[in-house]
């Protein structure tokens, strides 16, 4: 019995596979017939793990190309019109996010728990739907120095991929190769990049976490916890964050790593102000180093750049600053159904004013779980698509 089900299992799988295959065939022999059949081709070719609802008139989808989900909405609609699909359900390392329509205006619809679960039965996971996605990243970390050397930098080029394991479940690696170091002594050693597991969950239509653990940036190592409650079509949202990491460090020959000493927990609360793409964020708690203070943030989101100011207050001081991420071109490089090496969709990076007195100090993951749902808030892609 136990190797007829496993038969059974691997027929299943097989079969799951040819008719992705069918499917995305299907789809290009109904709506690229005629001109430009190469270059419509090709906008399929950017997209994973994608299947459509026939019946709901609903495509499922996971794109890693653009920061800006509205891009990726837009570039598969075009095609697809021909086929009556208006609803659009983009997935985040192969979890629903929530449902959208976009015209005349975008509708957006959180998925209940009972949803989710019909759908993840309907849809079994298989990692063969995903691309060999590899992505390159720059690392640039900088400060104002001493008058000998006015600025401090180091400049690092990240070369990224991600395993998928199950739903929402992705293991982060990658190689890092050192350019320029006048900021410390680490060597320039080629080494691993940043090599750590997330996993994405969403509990429901508008609670989600983010558990990590492994080696992060920053050279911190441990586990981290994310929670946030955001509704996509509200303008309140909440979350909290814990972690519990040390130092680790690459010489040039081995891995030297310390007993994991940093508690951090954080809590915040954030109100959008949707007419302008504004989000005020209110958030403390300990950072590391056990400091304990408070930072509010003001950020703007323009298309698919975000820019944010903010200022900080705990017991080893005050500091203030900004950030931004933006995506880099030139996006995608070279792309097969099997393979792609591409710019990354983001980067990210902060300016603070205050330098060596561990202020407010934490280190940096593959995402921060607020910043990447509030690219799907409704009034965010509403506000892009009446200018389209």
């Amino acid at each position: 019995m136990t190797e007829r089900r496993r038969v059974g299992e691997t027929v299943r799988c097989t079969a799951n596979a040819w008719l992705h295959s069918l499917l995305l065939a299907g789809l290009a022999c109904l709506v690229f017939a005629g001109d430009g059949v190469a270059q419509q081709r090709d906008v399929l070719l950017n997209y994973e793990n994608l299947s459509v609802d026939s019946m709901a008139h609903r495509v499922y989808y996971e794109q890693r190309l653009y920061r800006n989900p509205l891009i990726g909405m837009l570039e598969l609609a075009k095609p697809l019109a021909a086929t009556g699909i208006d609803e659009f359900v983009p997935l985040y390392q192969g979890v629903p996010i929530a449902r959208y329509t976009l015209s005349p205006t975008i509708g957006t619809t959180v998925l209940s728990k009972e949803e989710r679960k019909a759908w993840a039965k309907a849809h079994r996971f298989d990692s063969r739907r995903y691309k060999f996605d590899v992505r390159l990243q720059p690392e640039f970390i900088a400060q104002f120095g001493f008058r000998e050397q006015t600025v401090e930098s180091k400049t690092n080029l990240l070369l990224q991929s991600q395993l998928y394991l199950s739903r929402g479940l992705v293991l982060n690696w990658g190689v890092l190769v050192p350019i320029v170091n006048k900021l410390d002594n680490q060597s320039l050693n080629v080494r691993p990049a940043p090599t750590f597991l997330n996993q994405f969950l969403a509990l429901d239509g508008t609670n989600f976490m983010s558990l990590s653990a492994g080696l992060f940036y920053n050279d911190q190592y441990g586990a981290n916890v994310q929670y946030r409650h955001a509704d996509p079509t509200k303008n309140w949202s909440f979350g909290g964050e814990a972690s519990y990491t040390g130092f680790y460090y690459f010489p040039q020959n081995g891995f030297y790593y310390g007993s994991p000493e940093h508690l951090m927990l954080l809590a915040d609360v954030a109100y959008r102000f949707p007419a302008y793409d504004v989000t005020v964020k209110l958030s403390g708690g300990q950072y590391m180093y056990q400091d304990r203070g408070a930072r509010l943030d003001v950020i703007r989101q323009m298309g698919s750049v975000e820019v944010g100011f903010y200022a900080q207050k705990t017991v080893n001081g005050g500091t203030g600053g900004f950030n931004f991420a933006i995506p880099i071109p030139p996006g995608r490089i070279v792309q097969t159904q099997r393979l792609r090496l591409r710019t990354t969709e983001e980067f990210r990076w902060e300016y603070a004013y205050s330098r060596g007195y561990n202020i407010g100090t934490r280190y940096r993951l593959g995402y921060q779980l607020d910043a990447l749902l509030r690219q799907y808030h409704q009034r965010y892609l509403q506000n892009q698509n009446q200018y389209q």
